[in-house]
């Protein structure tokens, strides 16, 4: 349940950052995804793995090549 939260999250902020216009185009490859998330991906299969892990929001924020706020807990990403 936690994982899928932080997959929310994660979605939910790049779609807030690309229609307001504030950067441009986000692309992040499936296997970025799944471990910016504490999964394993599979290539071949074209699946993620979740291990039972617990992470900071500045963590998956990193993870996708981002800054992270703390005070304004936001992530930052892209150009400006």
């Amino acid at each position: 349940m936690l994982m899928r939260g932080s997959v929310v999250v994660g979605l939910t902020l790049v779609v807030a950052l690309t229609s307001a216009g504030c950067a441009s185009k986000v692309r992040l490859s499936s296997a970025t995804m799944c471990r910016a998330h504490g999964g394993t991906y599979n290539a071949t299969a074209k699946s993620c793995t979740y291990t039972a892990t617990t992470r900071s929001a500045q963590d998956i924020c990193q993870a996708h090549g981002g800054y992270y706020d703390v005070a304004a807990e936001v992530c930052e990403m892209g150009q400006e």
